[in-house]
């Protein structure tokens, strides 16, 4: 996972865009925040300039970011785009939204809340926990 990467931002909707630059700008990280309206061009973008973010937030509407088009003619660089937690965020709770997004590699899938004060919250707390975040070590130990 590359910590120092950007952040990316899936959002068609110009009015939660709008939510999350006041986020970020509020909650000041220092990774660069990278916003897309569509899935398609953000995997193309993150493969044509080799980019490993740290995160990607996605609107689960937009679930087709793992355009297997875009992986399969390049898979070398795939694991490079997708080596990072997946978020998907929703306002709204379908079930339908938890079977499609677990066939993909996506850490998590949350419901964006209305209040302002706790959605910024709830992406303060998705940072810090990936920033603190240690993978376990593999032992050296034959069992």
């Amino acid at each position: 996972m590359n910590k120092k990467g950007p952040i990316i931002v899936i959002e068609n909707k110009q009015e939660d865009r709008k939510l999350f630059i006041e986020v970020f700008l509020e909650l000041n990280y220092a990774n660069q925040i990278i916003y897309f309206n569509e899935a398609d061009t953000a995997a193309k973008y993150l493969l044509r300039h080799e980019i490993k973010p740290f995160l990607v937030f996605s609107d689960i509407v937009l679930l087709n970011v793992m355009n297997y088009k875009i992986v399969e003619s390049n898979p070398d660089k795939a694991d490079m785009m997708f080596n990072c937690p997946y978020l998907f965020f929703t306002t709204l709770f379908e079930q339908s939204f938890i079977i499609d997004p677990y066939s993909i590699p996506t850490q998590s899938y949350f419901i964006k809340p209305y209040d302002y004060t706790k959605f910024k919250g709830v992406i303060r707390t998705i940072i810090e926990y990936w920033l603190a975040y240690k993978p376990l070590k593999k032992s050296k130990k034959a069992l």
